[in-house]
C-alpha cells in the first residue's frame, strides 16, 4: 500500500466518524496522470456490506427462534427452539438440504448447544411453561439417538455451551447465579466455577486464543449490555474486555478465520425496542470492536455457524421480544 493510499484510508475512516456513517464495501483505484504531477486517488464504493450474503435455496423444515446450532463432519444440527419445541434436524452444506432425526426427549427453546467430540451436546433451556431446566442430552450421529447425561448443577437458559479443550462450559443464561459450569464429558460430572462479573443471558460466548470470551447480553435491571468478559480458564477468573459499540441482546456470536463476530441481536429493554442488522468484529483481545457486514435482515433469536469455508445463518425472529420465524438460511462468503 503507497502512503497516498495509507492516508486515503484514514481519511476515509475520519469522515465515517464525523458525519456518522459506515463506509460500505469498496474498492480503491490508484491512476496517475502522466501530465500531472502526483498521485489522484479515487475511492469507489461498489457494494453495500449486505451484499455478499447469499440465500440459499433450502429453509428450515421448521421455521424457529431462541435455539442454538452445532456443526459435526458438514453437517449443522439444529435442536428446539420457538416454533419447534422438541424438533432436531440437520442441514448438509454441501447438498443444500435438510434431514429430520430423532425428536428431543422433550421441548425446550432459549437451549443451549454445542459441538464436542463429534457428539451434539444440548444443556438447559426453558420448558413450555418458560420455565429453567437442568436437562443434559447427548445425540449420537452414528445412531440417530439422544442419552441423557448428569443434569445441570443449577437450571439455566438463555446462556452459550463452549467446547474448550476436554471440557464444555455453560456460560451466563438466567438462573439462579452467574457461576460458570463445567462439564467432564468423560467423566460425566459438573464442577462450579468462578461467577462473570457481570450477570448476563441472552448473552454470546466463543472460544478464543484459548480463553472464553462473554459477549452481550442483558440482564434485568441493567437492560441489554455493551460488555465483553474474557475467562483465563488456569487461574479460574474473569476479567474486563473491550465493550461493544452497541448494547445489544439475542445475537449470534462466532468464530470466523481468528476473529470474533457478533450480528445482529435486539434491544427490548431501552425504550426503543427494535431488532438489530448491524455487526461488529474483534480482531484481537487487547483491541477494539469494529463495524463490519450488515446482516441481509435485522434478526434476533438466531444461530450462526462457522465452517472453513463459510459462515451459515439460520433462522430466528425478525421482531424484537417476539416470535416471528423466518426460517431462512443464509450463507456469507468472503
Amino acid at each position: 500500500m503507497t502512503l497516498n493510499q495509507a492516508r486515503m484510508k484514514d481519511l476515509t475512516r475520519h469522515w465515517s466518524k464525523i458525519h456518522g456513517f459506515r463506509m460500505g464495501v469498496g474498492k480503491m483505484i490508484v491512476k496517475r496522470n502522466p501530465t500531472v504531477l502526483g498521485t489522484f486517488v479515487i475511492l469507489i464504493f461498489v457494494l453495500p456490506v449486505s451484499a455478499q450474503w447469499q440465500q440459499l435455496a433450502s429453509p428450515m423444515p421448521t421455521p424457529r427462534s431462541e435455539m442454538s446450532a452445532g456443526y459435526i463432519d458438514g453437517k449443522i444440527y439444529v435442536p428446539g427452539g420457538l416454533g419447534g419445541l422438541r424438533r432436531f434436524e440437520a442441514y448438509d452444506v454441501a447438498t443444500d438440504r435438510w434431514k429430520s432425526l430423532d425428536r428431543l426427549p422433550a421441548g425446550r427453546h432459549h437451549l443451549m448447544t454445542v459441538a464436542h467430540d463429534n457428539r451434539i451436546y444440548v444443556f438447559g433451556g426453558a420448558d413450555k411453561n418458560w420455565q429453567p431446566t437442568t436437562s443434559a442430552w447427548v445425540y449420537l450421529p452414528n445412531i440417530n439417538r439422544w442419552q441423557s447425561l448428569s443434569t445441570l448443577p443449577e437450571p439455566r437458559y438463555a446462556g452459550a455451551a463452549i467446547s474448550l479443550g476436554k471440557f464444555i462450559y455453560i456460560v451466563g443464561g438466567d438462573g439462579p447465579t452467574g457461576r460458570l459450569l463445567r462439564y467432564n464429558p468423560q467423566r460425566d460430572v459438573w464442577t462450579i466455577l468462578a461467577s462473570t462479573r457481570q450477570r448476563r443471558e441472552h448473552t454470546g460466548a466463543v472460544a478464543f486464543q484459548g480463553k472464553i470470551v462473554v459477549v452481550g447480553g442483558r440482564f434485568r435491571n441493567r437492560g441489554e449490555l455493551k460488555s465483553t468478559e474474557i475467562y483465563e480458564v488456569k487461574m479460574d477468573r474473569w476479567y474486563d474486555g473491550p465493550d461493544l459499540t452497541t448494547a445489544r441482546g439475542g445475537h449470534a456470536t462466532v468464530v470466523y478465520r481468528d476473529r470474533i463476530y457478533v450480528f445482529g441481536g435486539e434491544v427490548v429493554m431501552a425504550g426503543n425496542k427494535r431488532t438489530l442488522k448491524t455487526s461488529e468484529r474483534l480482531n484481537n483481545l487487547v483491541g477494539q470492536w469494529q463495524w463490519d457486514r450488515d446482516l441481509p435482515v435485522p434478526l434476533h433469536g438466531m444461530p450462526m455457524v462457522s465452517t472453513d469455508q463459510a459462515l451459515y445463518l439460520l433462522g430466528g425472529s425478525e421482531r424484537a421480544g417476539a416470535v416471528v420465524n423466518r426460517g431462512l438460511v443464509y450463507q456469507l462468503l468472503d
